[in-house]
């Protein structure tokens, strides 16, 4: 019976932190660890990033700890990236040369005094302190100024790293840097520019480019967005999106997959709505065309039906699973109580025997 106990609870644990073990090792794999000096310029205790408020003209230091738990001494480079929007809907710190946006006046990089990507050897068991400096602009700014302080490991085997920082294929950290000269809330705004048909990965896509023009962060971001041929009611493609951010100064491409649907050359219109956290809302109609000659661009490229989430049903897989281990525990219990019943019973009568 015990060990039957044992191996349900067994099953149970493996069911419940199986993915934890597995994320674990693969950060305690990386070898190294970062973590921000705050200074007393920090606005924001109950945060590690770098939250600061500062001032026209200021020039500091912004130190970051760089540990090397690895047996071996390690290279290692750092530098800042702008805070851009992801064609995900995600603030990004991770592209060393992105796209800049339009709106953006004063970006992280501008303020930096040192521009080029900084290098260091650590020792094995060992930390050091880097740093980067910055100097605020002598003509006051409004909203904030957002990127991220990067560290990466660099390549051991030739001692070179490829150019910028490239998150997919190598393993860095990135520690945010807000710099705003006042506590003034300067809210988001929205604007939908070019909508047009392209690719992302190879899949069919509807792209309205969104923008935000304003030096401030905009959350709990929800878009729902429709397609129609121009002039007609009948809803030919749709797509809606929660949890979405955007950064200050920045725009994405929000993506209306084509799915299995396969569009003609023709004219459009999306009609697109979005609210962010705040009680912002924004209400977008755009006509647009697809031209032949970009449905020829597209063709013979993988066309998917649009991908489900399917969070929530593992989420409730695991509760069903973990309530079938406690009632067979349960079971198992009681019929153990039973077979103790029964036991004193037959004592009891053969004893009265």
């Amino acid at each position: 019976m015990k060990r039957y106990l044992r191996l349900l609870m067994m099953l149970g644990v493996i069911f419940t932190f199986g993915g934890l073990a597995q994320s674990t090792a693969h950060a305690e794999g990386v070898g190294y660890s970062v973590a921000a000096s705050l200074p007393k310029n920090q606005d924001d205790k109950s945060v590690t990033y770098f939250a600061l408020r500062v001032k026209p003209n200021q020039q500091q230091k912004l130190k970051v700890v760089i540990t090397n738990s690895s047996k071996k001494k390690a290279n290692f480079e750092y530098g800042v990236n702008q805070a851009i929007t992801n064609n995900n809907g995600v603030i990004d710190y991770s592209n060393a040369n992105p796209k800049l946006d339009n709106s953006l006046k004063v970006g992280i990089k501008d303020v930096i005094v040192d521009k080029k990507v900084q290098k260091i050897t650590i020792p094995a068991k060992t930390s050091k302190v880097v740093s980067l400096t910055y100097k605020m602009p002598a003509q006051k700014i409004n909203g904030m100024i957002l990127g991220g302080f990067y560290v990466r490991k660099m390549n051991v085997s030739n001692g070179q790293s490829s150019k910028g920082v490239n998150i997919r294929n190598q393993f860095a950290y990135v520690i945010g840097v807000r710099l705003r000269e006042s506590s003034a809330y300067v809210g988001p705004n929205m604007k939908l520019n070019d909508v047009k048909a392209g690719q992302i990965n190879s899949y069919n896509q509807v792209q309205a480019n969104l923008q935000n023009p304003e030096p401030g962060i905009m959350s709990d971001l929800k878009v729902k967005a429709k397609v129609t041929k121009q002039g007609e009611s009948k809803t030919v493609l749709s797509n809606e999106k929660d949890n979405m951010a955007m950064a200050p100064n920045s725009n994405f491409n929000y993506s209306i997959p084509w799915g299995d649907t396969k569009l003609q050359a023709g004219d459009y219109t999306l009609t697109l709505d979005a609210s962010a956290k705040g009680g912002y809302t924004w209400h977008f109609v755009k006509n647009f065309t697809i031209t032949q000659a970009q449905i020829n661009s597209l063709k013979n490229k993988i066309n998917t039906p649009q991908q489900k989430n399917y969070f929530w049903w593992f989420v409730a897989g695991g509760i069903l699973i973990l309530l079938l281990i406690a009632i067979i525990v349960y079971l198992l219990l009681k019929r153990r109580r039973d077979d103790d019943d029964d036991y004193y019973d037959d004592d009891d009568d053969n004893g009265n025997n």
